[in-house]
């Protein structure tokens, strides 16, 4: 568990241009697939930081990002690493790793807690995870809100996730189509690849594992959490969300806050992407604004 840091404005916003610089420095990312900080100059009352999926990048949370911007949140939205790149094939998003993860999140957290007084931690699919981990190890995040987290893929009884996390880790590391079909990169998806690493997914697998098993435990350390999920989610099984949900409720019930979106978005599993062909973002971005500013 970390404890509440005190980071101040200046230190965050130090931390996005070391954050920037990084990555003006690395030829290989497209900078138009790179981190988005929105900020309004100084410190905000709220701030929101933003995490995006795997083989996905900044972008799948820009306009979501925006809506928060225009009512006074401070925003940060940081690529993953080994994403963004120009090649869109590329093999260093199999580098990914628990470490690696956690190195991430734990970035991401420090400059958003600079940028507001209250912070939100929002993430998606594999970033719902990272955001889970945050609910279960930071103090310094007022709202966890994982949202779809994988923490099983649809269809895999959560009991039998160890099993499938270690062969996937054994396993030599494959570079598995989203779309057989069109197995190539999207034209309209310029800044996402169109097959994830089955390594860099096990490794997602484990920290959800590590959260899980830390649930069982002890109480999480966020101030509150609010897990969203889509009844019909094609991606992932939420079940083994509501596994991790039902140990958070029972050390600290009044923490732990739910919203399910019904049939009114069928078996979506990305909400958020405004670029995804059945996107619902004007339904779906003023609801998730307002069960944060709720609680904000």
């Amino acid at each position: 568990m970390t404890a509440a840091t005190t980071s101040t404005y200046a230190d965050g916003m130090e931390r996005v241009r070391a954050l920037r610089a990084r990555e003006r420095a690395d030829p290989h990312i497209n900078p138009d697939c790179g981190s988005i900080v929105l900020d309004h100059g100084q410190r905000a009352r709220r701030s929101v930081v933003c995490l995006h999926g795997i083989t996905s990048s900044p972008i799948q949370f820009r306009d979501l990002g925006a809506l928060f911007h225009s009512r006074g949140y401070n925003v940060a939205i940081p690529r993953l690493p080994g994403h963004g790149y120009w090649d869109r094939l590329t093999h260093d998003q199999g580098k990914l790793t628990v470490a690696a993860y956690t190195a991430y999140v734990n970035e991401a957290v420090e400059i958003g807690r600079g940028l507001g007084e209250h912070l939100t931690v929002m993430g998606l699919s594999v970033g719902g995870v990272l955001a889970a981990w945050c609910a279960q190890t930071r103090a310094d995040v007022d709202l966890a809100m994982p949202v779809a987290p994988s923490f099983a893929p649809r269809g895999v009884s959560p009991r039998l996730m160890p099993a499938l996390t270690r062969m996937l880790r054994l396993l030599p590391n494959l570079f598995v189509p989203w779309d057989f079909r069109n197995p190539g990169p999207s034209r309209t998806q310029r800044c996402a690849y169109p097959r994830f690493s089955t390594h860099a997914l096990a490794e997602s697998f484990r920290l959800g594992a590590d959260v899980l098993q830390a649930a069982t435990r002890q109480p999480p350390a966020a101030g509150s959490i609010l897990m969203v999920t889509t009844a019909g989610d094609m991606a992932v099984n939420n079940a083994a969300t509501q596994a991790v949900v039902r140990h958070w409720r029972k050390h600290a019930r009044a923490k732990v806050r739910e919203h399910t979106f019904g049939s009114e978005l069928g078996n979506r599993h990305d909400i958020i992407g405004p670029y995804q062909p059945d996107a619902r973002v004007d339904y779906v971005y003023p609801i998730l604004f307002d069960l944060v500013d709720s609680r904000a």
